[in-house]
């Protein structure tokens, strides 16, 4: 009889079925609370259940599709580590007892707890330093304000930590603009010098953006624990590069499955300690957010093209104008609202996951507010809109925990004992897939 067992995942709910009764439904298949029923549907690509024979997995795939959730069966590599599931127990008759997995997966809030006055009075001598300095404090500002808001974000009683060196920021800062300026005199000489240039450094772009995951993962820290990133070049090539010269070719449809490419690529390569982060969307989900945002805009866009049949051609652009601000403003907030989330809900650290619900209109109303305080107060409220910002994603955002966080952070710490040092040098160039 072979040993090859299977997982489940949950990629969210079949067209058609009502959140409501499929929670239900769901409750009562499963003897689940409400609440741990209404959290694994709204959570897209979340493992449900694993260490299963193919028999009882296809039992448990047909029983969930019965309900109305969209399920996939995949095959476990041999000694993979558990993944986090969902509390999902046997799928029979329902029982009195809650289940011991249930019991052991708990929620923790992600806080922050900066303060826009506070932050405020760091923001503003780092400017003056800035300026003074013609620039090279920069380094020393980054480095206060990173670790103001690392110092301020907070998981489980502890806080994250940003232990880059400005020096080192500086160094790199500095062979950037050396390089620039080395371009942009030689373009000046020579248009063809200029283009023969640019595709000599074209191919360091991804060397770069690997140096920037590492700088910034392997200087920050969680418990004394530093994160890490271990993206190969080769990848970095082809994602960063290859894929994106087909957005001419394709009219910009192949462009949610280069995003795609790129969030897997710096999540699937990134770790914390020794253990690796594991990315679980698919290009679909992507796809389908692309496909949401661009018939809102279509529609938009018929609409307006509608009404220059109708009024005169100044009416009707200012109309339009009216009609499109608000559209791209709810266009802008659902699109970074659902990437978020996706990115968020499809991570998964060993037996711990996260859980991110933030809200479109929240967003889009927090960048449109923020954007207007900023213009009024010629600029001064721009730490009072980045706290503002940085505390709503930590509401929409929690930790869920398998077990103890203690216990894992005990072996991790032990693992990485023996790594030494690995911080790198140069190039801190932002890097973020959220």
């Amino acid at each position: 009889m072979s040993d090859q067992t299977y997982h489940i995942y949950c990629k969210g709910l079949a067209s058609g079925v009502s959140a409501e009764d499929a929670i239900e439904k769901l409750s009562q298949l499963t003897n689940l609370s409400a609440e741990v029923a209404a959290q694994l549907i709204q959570s897209r690509n979340r493992m449900i259940k694993s260490g299963l024979t193919q028999d009882k997995a296809e039992t448990y795939c047909s029983k969930l599709q019965k309900i109305g959730l969209i399920v996939e069966m995949h095959q476990e590599a041999k000694q993979q580590s558990t993944a986090p599931t969902a509390s999902v127990p046997e799928l029979t008759t329902p029982v009195s007892v809650q289940s011991s997995e249930e019991e052991k997966i708990h929620s923790v809030p992600v806080e922050f707890r900066g303060q826009a006055f506070e932050y405020f009075k760091i923001w503003i001598v780092n400017i003056f330093l800035t300026i003074i300095t013609l620039g090279i404090y920069s380094a020393w500002a980054k480095v206060r304000n990173k670790q103001y808001f690392y110092g301020n974000t907070i998981i489980d009683g502890s806080s994250f930590n940003y232990t880059a060196k400005p020096i080192a920021i500086l160094k790199g800062r500095l062979i950037a603009v050396g390089l620039f300026a080395i371009y942009t005199m030689a373009s000046e000489l020579s248009p063809m010098i200029g283009l023969v240039m640019m595709l000599v450094f074209l191919p360091l772009m991804p060397w770069l953006i690997i140096r920037s995951l590492a700088f910034n993962a392997r200087n920050s820290l969680y418990r004394n624990i530093c994160f890490d990133f271990k993206g190969r070049y080769s990848e970095a090539f082809s994602t960063f590069l290859l894929w994106p010269l087909l957005i001419l070719v394709t009219a910009g449809l192949i462009l949610p499955y280069i995003w795609y490419k790129q969030n897997r690529f710096v999540i699937d390569h990134s770790a914390f300690g020794t253990t690796d982060f594991e990315y679980n969307a698919s290009a679909k989900d992507f796809f389908r957010i692309f496909l949401v945002a661009l018939g809102a805009l279509l529609g938009a866009g018929l609409l307006i093209f509608g009404l220059y049949s109708l009024l005169d051609p100044e009416t009707a652009i200012m109309v339009g104008g009216l009609i499109m601000m608000p559209v791209y403003i709810m266009l802008f907030g659902y699109f970074t609202a659902s990437i978020a989330n996706l990115n968020y809900n499809s991570t998964i650290l060993k037996t711990h996951y996260f859980t991110s619900t933030l809200q479109p209109k929240q967003i889009a109303w927090l960048y449109f507010t923020n954007t207007l305080a900023i213009t009024l107060s010629l600029g001064l409220m721009i730490p009072w809109a980045q706290i503002r910002m940085a505390r709503y994603r930590a509401q929409c955002l929690q930790l869920e925990i398998a077990d103890s966080l203690d216990n894992f952070i005990a072996a991790e710490q032990k693992n990485v004992s023996a790594l030494g040092d690995q911080v790198g040098e140069v190039f801190d160039v932002e890097m973020s897939v959220i």
